[in-house]
């Protein structure tokens, strides 16, 4: 949850991270954020890095949703 903090910094990694995690795809996560994929994908590679997960893992992918929604939890 550490490195989830170290996102808060950044509303819009935040929310990046969400709607990729709630589609688990790229191109429809940049539709709902209105981006284009490239620059989705530039953010998921940068934040995933930050984790320390690959986040094009299915199951890195469930990790990072869910120290998303429990440092939400805990930080209101």
């Amino acid at each position: 949850m550490a490195a989830i903090a170290r996102l808060a910094g950044h509303p819009e990694d935040l929310e990046t991270l969400d709607v990729y995690c709630a589609t688990g795809f790229l191109r429809r996560a940049a539709d709902l954020l209105h981006l284009h994929h490239s620059s989705v994908a530039r953010r998921i590679d940068r934040m995933g890095r930050v984790l320390g997960l690959e986040l094009t893992d299915p199951t890195a992918l469930i990790r990072a949703g869910l120290a998303l929604t429990t440092w939400r939890l805990l930080n209101g």
